[in-house]
């Protein structure tokens, strides 16, 4: 049982100071002398109420009742039944009259002694006596159970709690401490904490983001009229080609009025399996003006993932390409391909009419609205924990709140361009098709064989002059370091959205040395909340002494609360659970009403009334300014590159293989990127290879949810609870290759030179000639990142043909593609840092 403790956190410490501060605490009613009843009250409101800030359930609170020096009575305390005040007091007093009751299991000595955390005890003191109640690392709480009057000090040793901080504590003792007097029989976990005055400030005066936006429109309204301002106006650049938003609009009502004769409307779901085109553009517009909503299936995607989202959409039609359509599997809806064959009249036929130039100028006609605001926009999968990936329900009105409120905010609009570098199945790939289109701007489409190139990234960068980056921070870092080594400059860049992931507190720094002009905003949020719900525009003065990027405010008509697990707000600086609100909430989860319950729910305070909430899992604190700070997960979902991950959909997957009997995956975080590590237990009689787990896992996973490397083990390490214990699978691979043979090692410079950005990238020592990359660890994002260092003209498709050093050396010296290793990476120099700072 461990004692009592109160972090401090950065934005709570104070600063050095040479005397202890005193608050008055004025706890409610006179703290009774006899039998110890006030300082046992003094005892339990203090612990419930720091208990509350830390989280904390069963530990032992230090009370002195003679003052500085006297006897010590360490007291537990269990607060997982909920007890009430009556029972805890009651509990308290009889510790207190027996004194001699030892507690073996209170680690009293050594709490607190690590940094930034403070020791709590309560003592008996007289007011003359406060100057000696301080003790160095301790949070005192002095009592007087002396005098007739009584009284109550919180007495802070120097340089450790601000006077802000103290006096916020001050004032939930005395909030706890009258909840409790007035009804002593409500369970302690569910007595109010906050003041009035914060409960105004965190719960309304924060969440005041009402703002007039277009959101009484549908997202393909706002195109039309877009198209009808400004018909030749670029609005894809693909390939070398310019389609113009008359062409788009055009062959989007088109196709939608074949649509809807075919019975798509609103409810209905279409599934959109195109990759990155004006042909995908033309597809999201046609459905949405159908009056339907779109499901994005990936071409990329394996194909057992396509089937599920084709059954689990419950499809009324799907649009392919006549490449996409032979790598779909069977499944509900109608298949439709893009463009239409020769043999297919369905263009004309949709056009009610055999004339050409009735049938242009039918194509010019807007459809009649289909759709209303609240109507379903699209249906997006992220990963499940139970195994199988779920539909998000979002609404136009989300959807069309959210991009015009960022494109107000950064000036976006006709001359603006951004590259479309996110997958269809990842909702920020919404703003580069959709968002940037109704502001009047142009999505620029990489070549299908530079989407993991940044040197192509680069050209189309420069080429088209794009102002706008939309993507999560990997693949911006990505950018970067391949800037850094061209000394490329881009004085047309005018903002960076990054959200998805964590931003390394260095990255926008970097980024502004080669785009001066740059505004950096870091989103967050959730898919279920229509995109993004918070911003922070990171200034140009931050840097990387930095702890993290701020999560930021709510974005406009959003709202946020940071909630216990009671559902009570939580004082500042305190952690808890974020949960979101407002106009971009999802309908919920579709077909499954259970989880909708579960994640979705009603929510009311007396400060605020009733609200629609979504709880993310996500660990959050408020600082005092405002900004909300994201800690963490308080479940087993990641981030890898930007990608939403489920450790229980790849565990479901990996227990799948022939012969495994247990299996667990873990997020590891070094000085580079987070990477994935599946663990799997065989069966004694069997016999299991991580290489066939890793195949079994490609063919049903998308390429971001396959472990770099797989580890067969004996066995799991377990907690005291019999639990396995995740936190102890560290996992330091070895690296399978050769031994180093003396004086020939590799056999030229090229094979050196290879395995020296391995093992910066790998962080690994330098592998053999043999060494197998994936079998590193490696994945397809590091291997973006070892070929844009090794060959940046050549795809990372090299790298999986080409495993291993002497393979990728022979390829390279084949195609008389010289290395390009600068200063940066050579041995010595470290990844810039990206483990600290920002997540949706």
């Amino acid at each position: 049982m461990q004692a009592l403790t109160l972090a401090v956190t950065p934005q709570a410490k104070a600063a050095r100071g040479d005397r202890p501060c005193v608050h008055a605490v004025m706890l409610p009613g006179p703290l009774e002398r006899d039998d110890a009843a006030g300082l046992a009250a003094a005892a339990a409101i203090c612990a419930v109420v720091l208990a509350r800030y830390a989280g904390a359930e069963d530990f032992v609170l230090p009370v002195l009742p003679e003052g500085p020096g006297g006897r010590t009575t360490r007291i537990p305390f269990d607060l997982a039944g909920r007890p009430s005040y009556r029972t805890l007091l009651a509990d308290v007093r009889a510790v207190l009259r027996s004194p001699g009751t030892p507690f073996e299991h209170a680690d009293a000595d050594s709490a607190g002694r690590a940094e930034g955390l403070l020791r709590v005890r309560v003592i008996g003191c007289r007011p003359g006596q406060l100057d000696t109640a301080a003790e160095e690392g301790c949070l005192t709480l002095a009592v007087d159970v002396f005098g007739p009057e009584g009284g109550a000090w919180l007495v802070v040793p120097p340089g450790t709690l601000s006077a802000d901080a103290a006096e916020r504590l001050c004032g939930h003792l005395r909030v706890l401490g009258a909840a409790a007097a007035a009804d002593p029989d409500l369970p302690v976990t569910g007595l109010p904490l906050l003041t009035p005055a914060e409960e105004q400030l965190m719960l309304v005066e924060w969440n005041r983001t009402a703002a007039d936006l277009p959101h009484d429109r549908c997202l393909h309204e706002h195109f039309q009229d877009r198209a009808a301002a400004q018909p030749d106006a670029v609005a894809v650049w693909e390939g070398g080609e310019a389609t113009t938003f008359a062409e788009v609009n055009a062959r989007a009502n088109r196709l939608a009025r074949h649509l809807a004769g075919l019975g798509v409307a609103p409810g209905s779901v279409v599934g959109v399996a195109l990759p990155r085109s004006a042909d995908l553009l033309v597809a999201l517009l046609a459905v949405l003006k159908a009056g339907g909503c779109y499901l994005p299936m990936d071409p990329a995607y394996p194909a057992e993932r396509l089937a599920f989202l084709r059954r689990d959409g419950a499809c009324d039609a799907v649009l392919a390409t006549p490449a996409t359509a032979t790598a779909l599997p069977e499944g509900p809806g109608r298949l439709l391909i893009l463009p239409p064959p020769p043999d297919d009249p369905w263009q004309d036929a949709a056009a009610d009419t055999v004339d050409p130039d009735e049938a242009a100028r039918a194509a010019r006609r807007d459809l009649p609205a289909r759709a209303r605001p609240d109507d379903l926009c699209y249906v997006i999968h992220t990963s499940g924990s139970t195994g199988e990936p779920k539909g998000i329900e979002l609404r136009h009105r989300g959807v069309v709140n959210n991009l015009t409120d960022l494109n107000g905010r950064f000036g976006i609009g006709p001359g603006d361009a951004v590259l479309a570098l996110s997958s269809p199945g990842f909702d920020m790939s919404v703003y580069e098709f959709l968002g940037i289109t109704v502001a009047g701007g142009t999505v620029v489409v990489p070549d299908p064989g530079g989407l993991q190139r940044p040197t192509h990234w680069a050209d189309l960068v420069q080429a088209h002059h794009v102002t706008v980056w939309n993507s999560a921070p990997a693949l911006l870092e990505l950018f970067v370091e391949h800037a850094e080594r061209g000394g490329l400059e881009l004085p047309d860049l005018k903002v960076a959205m990054l959200g998805g992931d964590w931003i390394g507190v260095t990255l926008p720094g970097r980024l502004r040395a080669i785009a001066p002009n740059v505004r950096v905003a870091a989103l967050g949020g959730a898919t279920e909340s229509s995109i993004h719900s918070t911003l922070y525009e990171v200034p140009a003065t931050g840097g990387p002494d930095w702890p993290s990027v701020p999560y930021g405010r709510p974005l406009a008509n959003q709202r946020l609360y940071i909630l216990d697990p009671e559902g009570a707000p939580v004082p500042i600086g305190v952690p808890g659970e974020l949960h979101l609100a407002g106009a971009g909430l999802a309908r919920g989860y579709a077909g499954r009403p259970d989880l909708t319950a579960e994640r979705f729910r009603s929510w009311r305070h007396p400060a605020v009334g009733e609200d629609r909430l979504y709880r993310t899992g996500d660990l959050a604190r408020y600082h005092p300014d405002g900004l909300v700070e994201l800690l963490g997960r308080l479940d087993f979902q990641v981030k890898i590159s930007g990608v939403r991950v489920e450790l229980g959909e790849i565990e479901h997957h990996m227990r799948a293989v022939p012969g495994v009997r247990q299996a667990v995956a873990v997020a590891t975080a070094g000085p580079g990127e987070r990477r994935l590590v599946g663990y799997v237990v065989p069966h004694p009689t069997a016999v299991v290879d991580s290489s066939a787990v890793r195949t079994h896992l490609a063919a049903r996973l998308p390429a971001p949810m396959v472990p770099g490397v797989v580890v067969v083990t004996n066995e799991l390490p377990l907690s005291p609870n019999g639990k396995v214990d995740r936190r102890r699978l560290t996992h330091t691979q070895e690296v399978e290759s050769d031994p180093p043979r003396a004086g020939d090692r590799y056999r030229d410079p090229e094979e050196e030179r290879v395995a020296q950005v391995w093992a910066r990238i790998l962080e690994v020592p330098s592998p053999g000639p043999d060494a197998d990359f994936f079998a590193m660890g490696g994945d397809s994002f590091r291997a973006i990142r070892a070929m844009s260092a090794l060959a940046p003209t050549l795809s990372p498709a090299e790298l999986f043909k080409h495993r291993t050093v002497e393979a990728l050396a022979a390829r390279l010296r084949a195609l008389r593609q010289p290395c390009t290793i600068d200063e940066a990476d050579a041995p010595g120099n470290p990844v810039p840092p990206g483990s600290t700072g920002h997540a949706r």
